[in-house]
């Protein structure tokens, strides 16, 4: 792991000065920033990153970004899109929703099979740890990267372990999509996305909603709607599934299931996304299947990790935050 420590930066030295404050006071710290994903809890005082925000570096040919975690997202994706530029990962809008909550959450969209997790485009963080210390982990290239990944180990820890304040980022050319669809049945359509993703088709994205079958293609493609069966559509249906936001009946709740791309069709679901990796499941009762998480109008935490997994958590808190100050969520 290799761990750089910085001198007191001007801009963030209030969010540090709070957290040794709560470390001597022995408070719990949750942070927060627009609060569109997670709510605040009671036993947990809020430390913000809402206020930190903007880019700090851009260099487009390069393909990199660095950014302050209280950006907007859609501010973020403005600056990109004036350079024909786009984040790769995809993420869901909840409204106001930051990049530093996008990376805490670990959110990625659609395109996930196809280009990648948020992981895989961070490149460097910045951060404060438990103790009130500013820490610099990779850089602006894959080759700043020596030991440990902290940046994308971080990524979805929800804000647990520290309090990021800066992140780099990879980005991408921004691409023309274009979306198909076909009429099926939901065991039929699983099997296609998964024949189709072994093809040369650039695909960024495969779902199915409401019997219909749906893929979207990058760039320049083969003709697809010289098949009967196979019809344009708008690019909608990807908006509509990320963030998924269902309306649902009284005493229904809605699940998301990550399960391999070849799992067949599964009871109760309403759509399946991210090439067939992702099933959403409309059901009073949990499904069983290990990795379930209960999906409500905000971000539900899981706690079914692996024995593996839960010490590595562990073990990297007690580095981050030795004294527990940030919430666990």
């Amino acid at each position: 792991m290799s761990m750089e420590c910085q001198h007191q930066q001007p801009e963030t030295a209030h969010l540090a000065d709070q957290i040794k404050q709560a470390v001597a006071d022995k408070k719990l710290l949750q942070i927060v920033g627009n609060q569109s994903k997670v709510p605040l809890y009671d036993d947990a005082e809020p430390i913000s990153i809402a206020d930190h925000s903007g880019i700090v570096d851009y260099e487009p040919a390069e393909l990199v970004i660095t950014v302050k975690a209280g950006t907007k997202l859609s501010e973020l994706q403005a600056v990109l899109a004036e350079r024909n530029q786009m984040l790769g990962f995809e993420p869901p809008e909840y409204g106001d929703s930051t990049i530093g909550g996008t990376y805490a959450c670990a959110l990625t969209g659609p395109s996930r099979p196809f280009r990648g997790a948020l992981r895989d485009f961070v490149l460097g963080t910045k951060m404060i740890d438990g103790q009130g210390r500013h820490l610099q982990f990779g850089g602006k290239m894959i080759k700043n990267v020596a030991g440990y990944d902290v940046s994308r180990m971080m990524c979805g820890s929800k804000g647990s372990m520290a309090l990021v304040t800066e992140l780099s980022l990879k980005v991408l050319p921004l691409v023309e999509e274009t979306t198909y669809c076909i009429e099926m049945p939901e065991g039929e359509a699983i099997l296609l996305m998964n024949q189709m993703a072994g093809t040369s088709l650039p695909l960024s994205g495969c779902a199915y909603y409401q019997g219909r079958f749906y893929y979207r293609v990058a760039g320049e493609h083969p003709e697809q709607t010289n098949r009967v069966e196979v019809n344009a559509c708008t690019n909608d249906i990807w908006k509509i599934l990320n963030p998924f936001r269902p309306q649902l009946e009284p005493g229904v709740k809605l699940w998301r299931l990550d399960v391999e791309s070849t799992n067949p069709a599964i009871e109760k679901t309403i759509a399946v996304g991210m090439g067939g990796t992702r099933r959403w499941i409309a059901s009073e009762k949990k499904p069983k299947h290990p990795y379930t998480t209960l999906w409500q109008s905000r971000f539900a935490p899981r706690h079914n990790d692996t024995p593996q997994v839960q010490k590595i958590k562990q073990g990297l808190k007690k580095v981050f935050d030795p004294h527990h100050v940030f919430k666990d969520l």
